[in-house]
C-alpha cells in the first residue's frame, strides 16, 4: 500500500487585474502532480518578489514580518500533510489544503470496504458465480484488517504495490488452512479484484483502474473430456442405487446436449419443439449467460428425457428431472468414475466439455454452430473447447507422409516428361 507521495510547497505571485504593478501571494501545494493554491491575502509590488528564494525583497520590518509569515504557512502546511499521513487519511493536494484551512470535515472519498459492500449488493443476484467473488471480497477484507489500523483505506490509496501485497497475502494466508490458494485459483482472485476496480471506474469512484496493468496470468490447463469408449462404459453400467442411477442418466443427458447442471435440472416440456420431420429441438435461455440456446436433441438424449417424462410422479408444467443437490451429484459421480474406470475426477461439467469436443467438434460440427448450442456469447469462449490435443493431431496427420510422397512422385514424373520433351526437340533440331 502506498505511503509515499511527491509532495511540494511553493510560493508564487499573480499580478492583480486592476493594477498590473501589484501582485497577490499564493501558496501552492503539489501532491502527485495535483496542484491546489491557497491565497495568502497579502499584496505586494510585483517587482518586490524574488521567485527563486520565494520571498519578498527588502530589509524593512514589514518585509521581514511578511517573509516570516510565508515560512510559518510553509511549516503549517507541512505539518498538516504529516498529520494526514499519520492518520492514514486521504492524501491529496485538496485534502491538505482543506486541513490547513481548518475544515475538519473529512474529504468525501469512497473507501474500499464501501466499494466491496456496494458491489455485493448490486451483483450478488446478477452473477451466478458470485460465491467466488465472496471469496475474493473476504481475502481483500482480511488483508485490509492486517494493513490498516482502521481496516479500510480510500480507493485513491490503491496502487500497484497494494495489489502486489494482496497477492502475497492470499498466497500466505489461505481462508482454508489446509487448502492454500495458488496457481489459477490465485489468478482468478486477482482477476476478480481487478474487475471490481474497473466497476469502480464505471461508477466514477475512480478516475482510472490503478491495477489495470498488473499481471497474474492463468496457466492453461488441458480440459478433461470423455472418449466414446468411456461414454459407452457409463451407458452400459447399471447401478442398484436409484440415486446413482438417476445421476448417471442426468450426466449422460448433458453429454448429448451440453447442458450445465443448472440448465439440465430446470428443463420442462415447454422448452421442447417438434418439427414436422419429427426432429426434436430444445430452446432454452442459459442460466449463466442468459443466451437463447437451440439444440437438436440426439436420440440418445431423447430416450433419457422421455424416460423421466413418462414417470408416474411427473407433473405437467414441472421439471423433467427431479431436483437434486450438487453435493449429492458429486458424490454419485465419484462412484460412477470408480466403477466405470474413468482415470480422472468426474465432474458434471465434464459432460459439457465432452459434448463440445467428442460429440460435436470431432464429428464435424462447425465451431460457430457449437457456439450457439453451448450458449456462449463469444466464440473465443467456444474456442477453449477446440484446443488441439494429441488425438486430434494423430487424426489430422493420418496419411501425411503418403500425401507428400505422392506429390513428390507426380513432380518427378512431370520433370522426367519435360526432360524427354526437351531431348526430342534438341534431336529434331
Amino acid at each position: 500500500m502506498r505511503s509515499d507521495h511527491s509532495f511540494g510547497i511553493d510560493f508564487l505571485i499573480r499580478k492583480c487585474k486592476a493594477d498590473k504593478k501589484m501582485a497577490d501571494i499564493y501558496a501552492r501545494i503539489t501532491i502527485d502532480e495535483e496542484r491546489k493554491e491557497i491565497a495568502m491575502k497579502e499584496q505586494i509590488q510585483a517587482i518586490q518578489w524574488d521567485s527563486k528564494a520565494e520571498c519578498v525583497k527588502g530589509k524593512t520590518e514589514a518585509v521581514k514580518t511578511l517573509n516570516r509569515r510565508i515560512e510559518d504557512v510553509r511549516h503549517q502546511i507541512r505539518e498538516k500533510y504529516r498529520e494526514l499521513c499519520d492518520k492514514q487519511e486521504l492524501i491529496t493536494a485538496e485534502s491538505v489544503k482543506q486541513s490547513y484551512l481548518g475544515n475538519n470535515t473529512r474529504l468525501k472519498g469512497h473507501k474500499m470496504q464501501e466499494l466491496l459492500t456496494y458491489f455485493e449488493k448490486i451483483w450478488s443476484e446478477k452473477l451466478k458465480d458470485f460465491k467466488n467473488y465472496r471469496t475474493t471480497i473476504k481475502y481483500v477484507s482480511q488483508f485490509l484488517e492486517q494493513q490498516s489500523p482502521s481496516g479500510d483505506i480510500y480507493l485513491s490509496q490503491v496502487d500497484m504495490q497494494f495489489i502486489t501485497d494482496l497477492e502475497h497475502f492470499i498466497r500466505t494466508n489461505p481462508i482454508k488452512p489446509n487448502d492454500p490458494c495458488a496457481g489459477n485459483g490465485m489468478g482468478k482472485n486477482i482477476q476478480r479484484f481487478k474487475r471490481i476496480l474497473s466497476w469502480a471506474k464505471e461508477l466514477r469512484w475512480l478516475t482510472e483502474n490503478p491495477c489495470k496493468e498488473y499481471s497474474c496470468p492463468l496457466k492453461k490447463t488441458k480440459r478433461k473430456k470423455l472418449t466414446i469408449r468411456q461414454i459407452m462404459a457409463i451407458e452400459n453400467q447399471q447401478f442398484a442405487d436409484p440415486t446413482i442411477q438417476y445421476v448417471r442418466a442426468l450426466f449422460l443427458n448433458s453429454v448429448y446436449t451440453g447442458f450445465a447442471f443448472a440448465d439440465a435440472t430446470m428443463l420442462k416440456e415447454e422448452h421442447f419443439e417438434w418439427n414436422t420431420d419429427g426432429r426434436v429441438w430444445c430452446l432454452l435461455y442459459r442460466q449463466k449467460s442468459d443466451e437463447l440456446t437451440a439444440i437438436p436433441i440426439l436420440k440418445y438424449a431423447a430416450v433419457i428425457l422421455n424416460q423421466y417424462r413418462n414417470q408416474a410422479d411427473f407433473r405437467p408444467g414441472g421439471t423433467l428431472f427431479p431436483k437434486i443437490t450438487n453435493q449429492t451429484v458429486n458424490k454419485a459421480l465419484k462412484i460412477i468414475q470408480a466403477v466405470c474406470g474413468i482415470p480422472f475426477n468426474l465432474t458434471f461439467h465434464i459432460a459439457r466439455h465432452t459434448f463440445a469436443t467428442t460429440i460435436a467438434l470431432k464429428n464435424g460440427i462447425p465451431i460457430e454452430t457449437v457456439q450457439i448450442m453451448m450458449g456462449h456469447q463469444k466464440i473465443t469462449t467456444t474456442k477453449i473447447y477446440a484446443e488441439v490435443d494429441e488425438e486430434k493431431v494423430d487424426e489430422d496427420t493420418q496419411g501425411w507422409e503418403e500425401k507428400i510422397a505422392a506429390k513428390k512422385d507426380i513432380t518427378l514424373a512431370a520433370q522426367q516428361l519435360q526432360n524427354r520433351s526437351e531431348g526430342l526437340q534438341h534431336w529434331a533440331n
